[in-house]
């Protein structure tokens, strides 16, 4: 990281006594172990700290420590000296309520490549594969303290971020950060147990309905899985249950890009997009005003939902194609 502008990021964290912390719409580990995790970084500090986020905090990570200080987001902007957004590749992912606020974000911190530098100062680091880990690094060079509970909380974000480390971009560095969160006191294997064992029944549900819905293209090096509306009703599942799905489709074998689309009872379509590494999927969501990094990204549609997944297939189609010459 640039040393300069992790100096110029702390010092002005370290001014702020009334931070509000933001992050992207339908949160995953890394959102809320960054929300959570500079949190508890800044109250050490001595700041007051404000943790929102669109829908407030979800069953499935409450077990984090402080999970009960994440609030749904505000209509009014809350006063603050300092707009921080975390983990969020776009301004527009904040929520749409936040799209009415008339102060600048004042710190970007993320590490998705798509990310055009929307904050006063932005700090956007591809290289790390967690958001997470963006903010060990710059809390370990502020000299600040991490506690057990800061530890737990970026750890979170860092192995649901990598897929317990298993996709690519975990590096020696991932797994150095990794140890000295386990030595501050994240505890590997209970966050394990609360991201990965502990799936509702209706989440479960979920999955078996979506399971049924596979698709194999492109010569067995693309698939993709579709959740419908009426999904949810007849599982009992929610909007956040579906964390994780798409692995069910990018782990099978000689399967090159797997994709999720979820189609959203308004019209709209969320696309979920993986690569094992040859095909760069940040590139076909970027061409549809999405993005992420090349081998996990997304896309939502506000319309015209059959089409743009026909699109985004052909897309996908050509990118698998493009390796063959």
């Amino acid at each position: 990281m640039d040393a300069d502008l992790t100096r110029q990021i702390i010092d002005r964290l370290a001014s702020a006594q009334a931070p509000v912390l933001l992050t992207h719409l339908r949160p995953d580990g890394d959102a809320y172990g960054s929300l959570l995790g500079l949190g508890h970084a800044l109250k050490h500090q001595g700041a007051k700290p404000k943790l929102f986020v669109e829908g407030g905090m979800i069953d499935m990570y409450r077990f984090l420590p402080g999970s009960e200080l994440v609030q749904d987001l505000p209509n009014a902007m809350p006063e603050t000296d300092c707009l921080i957004a975390l983990d969020t590749s776009t301004r527009e992912r904040l929520g749409q309520k936040t799209l009415s606020w008339t102060r600048p974000v004042d710190l970007v911190i993320d590490h998705h490549i798509s990310n055009p530098g929307y904050g006063v100062i932005n700090l956007i680091v591809a290289e790390i594969p967690s958001t997470t880990g963006v903010l060990f690094k710059l809390l370990e060079s502020a000299g600040w303290k991490i506690s057990p509970s800061t530890a737990t909380c970026l750890f979170t974000g860092l192995t649901t971020d990598t897929g317990s480390f298993r996709y690519r971009g975990t590096n020696a560095e991932t797994l150095h950060i990794a140890a000295k969160m386990v030595e501050l006191g994240a505890d590997p294997s209970e966050i394990a147990k609360q991201c990965y064992l502990s799936i509702t029944h209706e989440r479960h549900a979920l999955k078996r309905l979506v399971s049924n819905t596979l698709s194999i293209k492109d010569g067995k090096k693309s698939a993709f899985l579709t959740i419908f509306p009426e999904f949810y009703t007849e599982s009992g599942a929610k909007s956040e249950d579906t964390e994780g799905i798409i692995e069910e489709v990018s782990s099978i074998q000689g399967v090159e890009v797997g994709s999720l689309f979820e189609f959203n009872s308004d019209g709209g379509l969320r696309v979920s997009l993986r690569s094992k590494g040859k095909v760069d999927v940040n590139a076909i969501a970027s061409a549809f005003g999405g993005g992420g990094h090349k081998a996990a990204a997304g896309i939502r549609f506000t319309k015209d939902a059959e089409k743009n997944r026909d699109l985004v297939l052909a897309a996908i189609s050509q990118a698998i194609a493009s390796l063959k010459s």
